[in-house]
């Protein structure tokens, strides 16, 4: 069972389109780089929410489960400017027994140019105990 789930999980892609708004960008008219970190937060929910819906971001908020990050490593390669479509791409490389690594890759819709890769290191957390939840079992409820 957890062989096949991890190898699930491990295929599938999820994207997002965002359209890149005017107080995303900075004087220069680019995507302020913080900016970026946001865009990967919405490529993290738009993967979690279409895995199944039961798993949703929203969801397990309610229920007292949270993502925090513990390591975001990213690489810019390009800039997007006010107006451009970007398109958010996130998969799944890893999962250990308290952690998710995610990656995520942004591309300018109209031409494809790779504008940023990240690698993302979450864990899954009970907040109110702040208590590491085991992520292959937390994943297993719902897959």
């Amino acid at each position: 069972m957890e062989d096949a789930l991890l190898k699930e999980l491990l295929n599938v892609e999820d994207s997002i389109e965002i359209k890149v708004r005017f107080n995303d960008v900075d004087a220069m008219g680019a995507v302020h780089f913080k900016k970026y970190l946001v865009y990967f937060d919405d490529g993290f929910v738009s993967f979690m929410n279409n895995i199944q819906d039961p798993l949703s971001v929203e969801n397990a908020l309610k229920s007292g489960i949270v993502f925090p990050v513990k390591k975001v490593d990213i690489e810019y390669e390009a800039s997007a400017e006010f107006g451009d479509h970007v398109i958010v791409k996130t998969r799944i490389k890893s999962i250990r027994d308290t952690s998710i690594t995610f990656l995520h890759d942004i591309y300018r819709e109209s031409d494809k140019a790779l504008l940023a890769k990240v690698i993302c290191v979450r864990l899954v957390m009970e907040l109110e105990s702040k208590n590491l939840v085991n992520v292959k079992q937390f994943f297993s409820k719902f897959v």
